[in-house]
């Protein structure tokens, strides 16, 4: 097996978790927006803007549910990219 392919078995499996873990950022990103939207068109909640600081009390629960969430797998993804491009150049420099 030639060393890129060794590198590229390395790194695959960083990056497959990472684009689910992205994915799963995704959904729970759209799925507070639509929460909260619903939950702001109730009158429950004040109206959140996209770059604004988002406060516990200005969300419902299921609402703080998906954002932290969102929070979560983005930090996830950015872990398993780096772990994945570690693996490789260490792979790399191990094996010449």
């Amino acid at each position: 097996m030639g060393t890129d392919v060794e590198i590229w078995m390395l790194f695959a499996p960083f990056w497959l978790l990472g684009m689910f873990a992205a994915l799963g950022a995704l959904w729970h990103f759209i799925r507070f927006l639509s929460v909260h939207g619903k939950a702001h068109a109730a009158g429950h909640v004040p109206k959140y803007e996209l770059g604004a600081r988002l406060h516990p009390q200005g969300t419902t629960a299921q609402g703080h549910h998906h954002y932290k969430r969102a929070q979560i797998a983005l930090m996830l993804f950015a872990c398993l990219i780096v772990l994945g491009l570690v693996a490789g150049v260490l792979w790399s420099l191990f094996r010449g």
